[in-house]
């Protein structure tokens, strides 16, 4: 009895990691270049039979409580849909590949190009990381700002500097560290040149988050969750009688 409430206690668990996880796609289907979060469940390997191939009994085993918990979030890397903004500072890129940030922390990634120019009177994110170029951090001096089809920022018709848009070997190697930032584990992957990323001005890459799936899942996990209550529920009940039946005679 204890095995299947610790069971269903496991199953409940993740429905509620799920439902986080969705719950905050769908808080940022309206952030530009936000990529949406999957939880991943896989059975340990202490859970495997290692007589997978000797006859009866070989295969998977019976799941344990941690079988249920998602021990990592997949990213989708998936480009979100160009939409037109009209707004100079605004750009999109064309392609795969990540535009790179100057943090206090170092360098970070995103698809996130709505840029603005910071006091320091350099390009930048809203929160006033610069944005870099090739040739570091690009300096706004003028009023008439381009971004062309390469990625050349354009000021008052000279060409300035260009875009750093770089592309990430292994895109596992990236983490999440919030504001559209991605922070890159070099034991993991590293960045190289991108061969081809135009640059579309005026745009952003919106969130790649499809609100009709989530929603259809955040329904699925609340019903998951509910079933999982109502089991808990039922073996306690089933347990109390039980004990409450013990020692008594007739």
């Amino acid at each position: 009895m204890s095995g299947s409430i610790y069971m269903a206690t496991s199953g409940a668990e993740a429905q509620r990691i799920r439902l986080q996880i969705l719950s905050n796609n769908l808080a940022n289907i309206n952030t530009a270049g936000f990529k949406e979060d999957r939880a991943v469940f896989r059975i340990p390997d202490e859970r495997l039979n290692p007589d997978a191939d000797q006859g009866e009994g070989a295969g998977v085993s019976a799941p344990s409580y941690s079988d249920a918990i998602p021990l990592t979030t997949h990213t989708d890397y998936s480009r979100g849909p160009i939409q037109r903004t009209g707004n100079p500072l605004d750009a999109a890129i064309d392609g795969e590949g990540f535009f790179s940030v100057q943090t206090e922390q170092g360098i970070r990634y995103t698809r996130n190009g709505a840029f603005t120019i910071n006091p320091d009177g350099n390009l930048s994110t809203h929160d006033g990381d610069p944005i870099l170029g090739e040739g570091g951090e690009i300096a706004i001096d003028g009023a008439d700002i381009r971004f062309d089809g390469s990625g050349n920022v354009i000021v008052d018709g000279a060409v300035t500097d260009k875009l750093r848009i770089v592309k990430i070997t292994e895109p596992t190697a990236l983490k999440k560290i919030g504001k559209t930032l991605f922070q890159l584990d070099e034991n993991k992957g590293a960045e190289e040149p991108l061969e081809y990323g135009g640059v579309q001005q005026g745009f952003l890459e919106g969130s790649n988050v499809n609100a009709v799936k989530v929603m259809t899942e955040l329904i699925e996990v609340q019903r998951g969750y509910e079933s999982y209550q109502k089991m808990i529920q039922t073996m306690g009940e089933m347990a109390s009688r039980v004990i409450s039946g013990v020692g008594t005679t007739e």
